[in-house]
């Protein structure tokens, strides 16, 4: 085995890693926009404790690997990378804003004097639901640069198109789970 080798399955597995935590995010929102009381959204405030912690790890070894990968396939001076490090980091904002906005809301939580629905209301916030949605589908875009490896205007396309869909679909998805709580509560 090769160190190169031994870097490219690093990688990977970081990816996946990645993304099953952007997985466990998407549970703990979704069970957290629909907690009927304090006691649920406390308990899906964080349903793996420190793991905004290991994502920004594994973004640092994705990053890190990454770069050395691209220096042994002398991809440095491609367009690709270049582009696929700026959507990372593009990522790495929003996931900070989204800590940022979630760290306020475990206070919330643990304060006993939070009022429920005071909490809902920054749980419904759009903007957790579109930053999850834009680091999910440019996260894809990235793993679409790394299998195309495209020049610099498809590449710029790609993440462009990615921003443009995950924004999109979280509007369509907050729009549709809005109407759904709207017609709950005309049904109650």
């Amino acid at each position: 085995m090769t160190l190169y080798s031994l870097v490219l399955f690093v990688h990977v597995t970081t990816v996946l890693s990645l993304f099953a935590a952007l997985s466990f995010e998407v549970l703990s929102l979704f069970h957290l926009r629909g907690a009927p009381s304090l006691s649920e959204t406390r308990r899906w405030i964080e349903p793996v404790p420190g793991l905004p912690l290991v994502a920004v790890g594994l973004l640092l070894v994705v990053f890190f690997s990454g770069v050395y990968l691209a220096m042994r396939m002398s991809a440095l001076d491609l367009a690709w990378p270049k582009v696929a490090v700026g959507a990372l980091l593009l990522i790495t904002l929003f996931g900070a804003l989204t800590g940022r906005r979630m760290r306020a809301i475990r206070r919330a939580c643990a304060d006993s004097k939070t009022n429920h629905a005071e909490l809902l209301t920054q749980l419904q916030n759009r903007f957790l639901k579109i930053s999850l949605g834009v680091r999910i589908t440019v996260f894809l875009g990235i793993v679409l640069l790394m299998a195309a490896k495209p020049g610099l205007w498809e590449s710029v396309g790609i993440v462009g198109t990615a921003v443009a869909l995950g924004f999109l679909l979280s509007l369509i998805t907050w729009r549709r789970s809005g109407l759904s709580a709207q017609n709950a509560g005309l049904r109650a």
